[in-house]
């Protein structure tokens, strides 16, 4: 799971600030590092650097009307900067979020053909491949024989790619939909994206791309291949957690989706308490529900140090670390019964140190409820769990082994027959759900 925005202005006007800013509303998606391609003197510069868009991509003073951008949440290479995006290859740039499968076989194909490479990301084998695929040059491209190779060739695989070559931007949306991508049309820009959330102003057309979509963007206007697949295999943790709150993603919006999850879990829930809590900023919403239906106050007794963003998304080196210093309890949890909110439990290390927290603090009764069922298998599609071994659900098998794991009162997730009321598994894919 990364971000990506891309730009063109329909007047020649400079997008690089709208660009980067648009970036910044993505910042959730990736936190490893962060790039920028526009086009300067008719080539392709690329700026990319390790860390926080603020930081990344400080001080960026250039003129372009055109420009794609990156934050990484890396799931395949490692953090050098020759893994950051976008990739720059002959004076043509890719953005990528999601991950290719058996890259391995594709590397090895293009290295015997004497390409050779700067990283180790699928991003890079995947600009080379088009390379191998189309031999030509790139401003003879075509989107309709783009598409054909990458949902050939990645079938298996997740990915929403932003190609940018000359004077155009290209974007490809997979044959399963596992990653969102959104269209945005504004007086001013053609704008295409992670999500909508990037621009806050009133928009003349706004469409998520479905699954094996083409599009080619000028600034004369755009084109588009949609075919509009009856079954797709949506992320649904993009709606539970990985999508801003104030976005509409895969064209359903996120903050009501949490909302209603919270409310079917309190459905099914008996526990009396003093207070709903959520652990912020990823339960809130799930919390506000679960107390709209329940009637329980909701209470905001664990606060974020401003300086410290997703700990889920963050490296392994890091993620143990920062999650034990990125909350504060407030003291009013002493002698309290509280119904703590999350979004989903993965390898438990954010929801034990946070526990540990609240614990130091003497409540007393702690009853974790997630809005999510139970995570007990692998995703290859974007997300950083490729070893079910990791997660807290699949090793411990039930609630109630949580529980005790957890040394706290009770453990409850949303059943997977409730999930699937919001979620439909024809649209939504629920594999990180089902051992």
């Amino acid at each position: 799971m990364c971000g990506i925005v891309g730009y063109i202005s329909k007047s020649n006007n400079n997008v690089i600030k709208k660009t980067i800013a648009s970036l910044l509303k993505l910042q959730h998606r990736g936190q490893d590092g962060a790039g920028i391609c526009f086009l300067k003197d008719n080539e392709l510069k690329v700026i990319k650097n390790k860390g926080y868009i603020k930081e990344a991509l400080a001080d960026i003073n250039y003129k372009s009307s055109l420009a794609i951008a990156h934050t990484r949440y890396s799931t395949m290479g490692d953090l050098k900067k020759e893994n950051f995006q976008p990739i720059l290859y002959k004076n043509t740039a890719l953005c990528h979020n999601g991950t290719i499968y058996n890259i391995e076989y594709f590397r090895e194909i293009l290295l015997k053909e004497g390409f050779s490479f700067e990283g180790n990301s699928d991003s890079e084998v995947v600009l080379k491949w088009l390379f191998y695929k189309l031999k030509k040059e790139p401003e003879f491209w075509q989107k309709e024989e783009i598409n054909e190779i990458l949902s050939t060739d990645f079938k298996d695989s997740a990915y929403c790619i932003l190609i940018l070559v000359k004077d155009r931007i290209f974007a490809f949306k997979d044959i399963n939909s596992y990653r969102p991508l959104v269209f945005i049309e504004t007086d001013e820009d053609y704008i295409i994206a992670s999500e909508d959330c990037v621009v806050d102003k009133s928009c003349i057309k706004k469409f998520e791309l479905s699954a094996k979509s083409a599009l080619e963007i000028s600034k004369e206007g755009y084109k588009l291949i949609d075919e509009k697949p009856k079954k797709t295999q949506q992320c649904v943790f993009e709606a539970v957690y990985f999508a801003n709150p104030k976005s509409n993603i895969f064209s359903v919006d996120a903050k009501n989706e949490r909302i209603k999850l919270g409310k079917l879990l309190a459905k099914k829930d008996d526990i009396k308490a003093d207070f709903v809590v959520p652990i912020m900023n990823s339960g809130y919403w799930g919390a506000y529900g679960y107390s709209l239906e329940s009637k329980i106050e909701l209470k905001l007794l664990i606060k974020n140090r401003k300086n410290i963003l997703r700990t889920f998304i963050e490296n392994k080196e890091k993620r143990q670390e920062l999650s034990k210093k990125k909350y504060i309890i407030d003291d009013r949890i002493k002698d309290k019964k509280i119904i703590l909110i999350d979004d989903s439990i993965v390898r438990g290390i954010t929801s034990k140190n946070i526990i540990e927290l609240i614990k130091q603090k003497k409540p007393k009764e702690i009853h974790l409820r997630l809005t999510s069922p139970m995570i007990v298998n692998s995703c290859f599609w974007g997300v950083d769990i490729p070893n079910k071994n990791e997660l807290l659900a699949y090793n411990l098998k039930s609630a109630d082994n949580i529980k005790q794991e957890l040394g706290i009162e009770s453990v409850k997730f949303i059943s997977n027959s409730d999930f699937e009321k919001i979620f439909d598994k024809n649209i939504w894919c629920h594999k990180c759900f089902l051992d």
